[in-house]
């Protein structure tokens, strides 16, 4: 499978040599150690625009030190980022068609809290060949270099290049475009590998001294988990940079593209049809002496349709999952009459972003039990109440159905969400590397195929695949209901709680009332040929499922850390039906 893959992304690379218009980023004065503006980017954009095509952006190889007068802004509304505009981005490509970006591996150093590339209103546009990092991250590390569980002490240096100051003796980091207080992070081992069930580690940095050798010391700072010759990555919680952007886009690619950090996710695509990432590598920088890369997931997908196909990619060190595909739910607020309804985006970071079209099929959900009501609406059209159009940032929508609405669908009888059945993809998943990041692996929400295949999952935090659906909290739409998880391989998976992280596969839709649940939320889910090395037991938890088969899995006792989990057993079932599971081969006998 992966040689064919390969094989098809060398194709692609291939083709661009008989293009019909080749643009040489330096042409229009953009290369490496020479100063070039903003206006010289739109110039060649402009030009890709222009030309005949296909056409091919050509940047010659080298570092690029990008900053503020080398960028633009733009009005862009970003599913689960902080919705921070204006935006900052280098290399806005909007409009194109039949467009390569070819870095020719080239290496982008951003300096300053902004994107890399936006990709907008786009039909078959190619990114390949290049490195996208920070000058001066966000996050920031220390290195421990000695811990006294009995003074309460660890003494730490700073790595990296943030400013790093003590406001008394508060420590205080800022960078181009960052200022705050950290209070703790990431706990990384010497190897890379996160510290066992440290999860989002505290550290009281408000008593700090600065020592004469240049070192730190933080007192009344103890924790069981601290070692000396650890790392940890401090980080805020704000996200207002992803490093690439998909936006209402068509056949969209990366290809052997590298993120060593960005701002926010690695990868954001939204309200996008078809999407190749093929040797992605979402990273740390190891030469720089980095044990993090991004600062939430490396890539992630939002109410996206047709094919979605992540392959032969490695995702290390994340703040959050490797991938996260789903839909949003809108929350019906008022029933104007029998066709008509008021609905709104309910997350602070998820607004502003095309939801559906006239024509597009949408799903009743009741958000309280995740029942789907048996009839299905068509929009008729839908308007924007707020803004005068979604891309301003609209949050409220009034939507007319071509059909009669299911009576139960007001907000004075149940809680309902919208699901835009359309806007679903096809996902797989197939010969990627996840390893040694915080919270979840992959993250699955769509009621098409899902192939979650030929994967290693090594020491992920919380669970390595999760099946989830929320109408209350994150509203992340929607049911899965023909998912394949094959082949894979799960290495010491679980070494710190974190939200829906019940099993190294966890399938936990968020029903807030199970008891009046009327139906199963996932169906047509099956785990097979993947193998187990486990140190703790729970392997697999299900909830809310109709059509579940395990089968000719494996497993291997491992003794890289001791048992820790709250579930008990291998194999945890709660309101599943038409269930079929076979116990792996290899797990002992007192094992339930």
């Amino acid at each position: 499978m992966k040689t064919s893959l390969v094989a098809a992304a060398a194709l692609l690379t291939v083709s661009v040599v008989s293009a019909d218009t080749m643009l040489d980023a330096a042409d229009f004065g953009i290369a490496p150690g020479k100063a070039f503006t903003a206006a010289d980017v739109t110039r060649l954009t402009q030009a890709a625009a222009a030309a005949e095509k296909p056409a091919v952006i050509r940047f010659a190889p080298g570092t690029y030190i990008l900053g503020a007068e080398q960028c633009q802004t733009r009005e862009w509304f970003i599913s689960n980022h902080d919705q921070a505009n204006p935006r900052t981005v280098f290399l806005p490509l909007e409009g194109l068609r039949d467009v390569t970006v070819d870095g020719s591996g080239a290496r982008f150093e951003l300096n300053g809290r902004f994107m890399f590339a936006g990709i907008w209103d786009c039909t078959n546009v190619t990114l390949q060949g290049c490195t996208v990092d920070a000058v001066t991250p966000q996050l920031t590390q220390l290195r421990f270099l000695a811990v006294d569980p009995q003074a309460k002490t660890v003494t730490f240096r700073p790595e990296g290049s943030a400013a790093v100051t003590l406001e008394g003796t508060r420590l205080i980091l800022s960078g181009p475009g960052f200022r705050y207080a950290p209070g703790g992070g990431i706990l990384f081992e010497p190897d890379g590998s996160i510290a066992y069930r440290s999860g989002d580690c505290g550290m009281n940095l408000g008593n700090v001294i600065l020592q004469e050798d240049g070192t730190y010391l933080a007192r009344d700072c103890a924790n069981a988990a601290y070692r000396p010759f650890q790392r940890m990555a401090l980080r805020c919680w704000e996200r207002p940079a992803p490093g690439i952007v998909i936006s209402d886009s068509k056949d969209t690619a990366l290809l052997n593209v590298t993120i060593h950090y960005a701002d926010g996710m690695g990868v954001i695509a939204q309200s996008s049809e078809t999407i190749t990432l093929d040797g992605l590598r979402v990273i740390p920088d190891r030469a720089k002496g980095r044990f993090f890369s991004t600062q939430a997931d490396a890539t992630h997908f939002s109410g996206c349709w047709g094919t979605i196909r992540s392959v032969n990619g490695i995702y290390e060190g994340m703040m959050d999952d490797a991938i996260n595909v789903h839909g949003t739910y809108l929350q019906v607020e008022k029933r104007i009459d029998e066709r008509t309804v008021e609905a709104a985006y309910m997350h602070v970071q998820a607004y502003g972003m095309t939801w559906g079209d006239p024509g597009d099929e949408v799903a009743f959900v009741r958000a309280l039990t995740l029942d789907t009501e048996p009839t299905l609406g068509r929009i008729a059209s839908i308007v924007s109440l707020d803004k005068p159009d979604v891309r301003q940032g609209a949050k409220r929508f009034r939507i007319t159905f071509a059909d009669p609405l299911p009576p139960d669908v007001n907000p004075s009888k149940d809680i309902f969400g919208l699901e835009n059945v359309r806007r679903t993809p096809e996902v797989y998943f197939e010969g990627n590397r996840v390893a040694f990041n915080r919270a979840r692996g992959a993250l699955f929400s769509s009621p098409r195929k899902t192939v979650c295949r030929g994967n290693v999952f090594d020491r992920v935090s919380g669970c390595a695949v999760l099946l989830c659906g929320d109408c209350r909290g994150w509203f992340e739409s929607g049911p899965c209901r023909d998912v394949l998880i094959a082949d894979n391989q799960f290495i010491d998976v679980l070494t710190s709680p974190f939200q829906f992280t019940e099993a190294v596969i966890s399938i936990t839709p968020v029903i807030s009332q199970p008891d009046r649940q009327k139906q199963a939320f996932h169906s047509g889910i099956v785990i097979e040929n993947n193998d187990f090395v486990a140190f703790d037991r729970p392997l697999i938890f299900a909830e809310s499922v109709d059509g579940l088969t395990v089968r000719n899995n494996t497993y291997t006792k491992s003794d890289a850390y001791a048992p820790y989990h709250w579930q008990t057993q291998w194999l945890t079932l709660r309101r599943c039906i038409n269930v079929r599971a076979d116990r792996p081969v290899g797990l002992p006998a007192d094992v339930r």
